[in-house]
């Protein structure tokens, strides 16, 4: 007698006419025709022996008949098959040899033009028992179906309230589908998978370009160029409101997505964008009260109160460090469209994460096409553009400040660069500071020169310094000339050029540097007569 625990667990995803005559007792068939499509999915057996058999069979089905009313004219068995292929039948077994000793010939030479599945059964196999165990079979799996479907259904109904990341999502559906589950942004960045990014099979730059167009809210398989099946995954949008905010990638190597998966992929879909609904809000919440604090200091509304002091705190603004005030000119016009403030808001989350992978609090404000953020002077703005920079947006970074009433100072510096700012491009404070010099900015000079001032040192450590440079600079940086007024050898004028070089940043041997150093020599010399 047969084990029915042990035939269901051994059940393919499947049942198609391969399998069946396998596992029933159509293995007594022999097939006469179309078995290249012995593949196509069998979802029940039907019993007919009547004129019009059309009306009688629905797709999927394998017709069982004795042949009884097969048409003995080569026109009407060619209209009989095309019709039941047009119906989708999966195949037709025929009971011989009692009406029929086999097929005809038309019969079967027309079944297989078609790829049309034609089985000749003997007469003393009976149709009731291969009806039995096919049916056994389908109800079998299909209770098999819906306890996975239910365990897929609860699992991932936990995970929605477990998950902490896509991530912890994809694990939960690998574990469900075992298969390697992975989500992408919009961009293709990497959000979360099954396992590591470096193990995973990715999807392609094609596949990447095609899920942009997936506008429904149900999975497609995709494949890049040259792939074949096993190289397809399975791609689902996750949406907000429509809006499409991610990609569900299911990895199809071992056999493609059956209907059950599928469904899963667009329920974790689904717990995907509620998981990342509920981020959003949690981060939107965060946002506004970082906007709010940033907003105050760069627009001088902050009082330093005790519970001022401790919000600043907990923002992660430290009172007593050095800052530079950045802003990132997004290249939109304003009003900004849709698509532009979509773009804004992956900038805006390109730089908080790196701003935290540096180890830096978010102190980020978004204003129009603008994202203002302070980072600390001892972080290179220059590798932080590097690593953030497409080519089109472009930087503007302030005076190095400390303290609240100086990153009003540093918003003002920002605000003057913005305006001649091009795309891609870095600038900061120090580039302009000199033109503002030239113009008569009495700050901008007071800044120019003590900047320098301060380099050159104090008290007795300040004599040689100050001396060599007004020196260098009265001889247009003549070295001979130079040495012979400060009587010293050239030598000698060399090394504190270094040391020069070294206090001040800056390099002699560059013209715009010299002519830069000549016009805070006249003015340092004139303030002190």
């Amino acid at each position: 007698m047969r084990d029915d625990a042990t035939f269901a667990a051994r059940l393919p995803v499947e049942l198609d006419l391969a399998t069946a005559l396998r596992e029933t007792n159509l293995r007594h068939a022999r097939v006469v025709a179309g078995e290249r499509s012995l593949g196509r999915p069998l979802r029940w057996v039907h019993m007919v022996d009547h004129p019009d058999i059309i009306a009688w069979v629905r797709e999927g089905q394998l017709l069982l008949t004795t042949g009884y009313h097969w048409p003995d004219e080569p026109a009407a068995e060619r209209a009989l098959i095309e019709a039941l292929v047009d119906k989708g039948l999966a195949g037709v077994a025929l009971a011989v040899p009692r009406f029929l000793t086999a097929f005809p010939e038309t019969s079967r030479r027309v079944a297989e033009s078609l790829d049309f599945p034609l089985l000749e059964i003997p007469w003393d196999v009976p149709f009731s028992q291969i009806t039995e165990e096919v049916h056994a079979w389908l109800i079998a799996r299909q209770g098999q179906q819906i306890a996975r479907a239910e365990r897929i259904h609860r699992d991932l109904t936990r995970s929605a309230l477990t998950a902490r990341s896509l991530g912890d999502i994809a694990t939960a559906l690998s574990l469900l589908l075992e298969r390697d589950v992975l989500f992408t942004g919009l961009d293709g960045e990497w959000l979360g998978g099954s396992a590591d990014h470096e193990v995973m099979r990715l999807p392609t730059t094609t596949m990447l370009s095609e899920a942009q167009f997936l506008t429904a809210a149900t999975a497609r398989s995709l494949s890049g160029p040259g792939d074949m099946t096993d190289g397809r995954m399975l791609a689902c949008p996750v949406r907000i409101q429509e809006a499409p905010v991610a990609t569900l990638w299911i990895d199809e190597t071992a056999s493609p997505i059956s209907e059950l998966e599928q469904r899963a992929a667009e329920q974790a879909a689904l717990i995907s964008a509620l998981h990342l609904s509920h981020q959003r809000a949690l981060q939107s919440q965060e946002i506004r009260l970082g906007y709010a604090f940033v907003d105050s200091l760069l627009e001088g509304r902050f009082v330093a109160t005790p519970a001022a002091l401790e919000r600043a705190s907990l923002q992660g603004w430290d009172p007593h460090a050095a800052y530079y005030v950045c802003a990132i000119l997004l290249n939109e016009p304003v009003p900004l469209s849709r698509e532009g403030l979509q773009r804004r808001e992956r900038w805006e989350r390109r730089l908080g994460d790196r701003l935290e992978a540096l180890g830096l609090p978010r102190l980020v404000s978004v204003s129009l096409n603008q994202l203002l953020f302070l980072v600390r002077a001892d972080i290179s703005t220059q590798s932080l553009w590097r690593e953030l920079s497409d080519g089109e947006a472009a930087l503007a970074v302030s005076r190095e400040v400390k303290g609240a009433p100086a990153i009003v100072q540093g918003a003002d510096d920002v605000a003057r660069l913005l305006p001649s700012l091009k795309a891609g491009e870095r600038r900061d404070f120090e580039t302009l500071l000199f033109t503002r010099v030239l113009e008569g900015d009495d700050e901008a000079r007071r800044l120019f020169l003590g900047r320098i001032s301060n380099a050159l040192g104090e008290g007795a450590r300040r004599h040689n310094p100050f001396e060599t440079l007004s020196a260098l600079a009265e001889s247009g940086f003549q070295l001979a000339q130079t040495a012979r007024a400060l009587e010293i050898h050239i030598s000698t004028l060399r090394y504190r050029i270094e040391r020069l070089e070294t206090a001040l940043g800056m390099n002699l041997n560059d013209a715009d540097t010299r002519l830069q150093l000549q016009v805070a020599m006249r003015l340092l010399n004139a303030d002190s007569d």
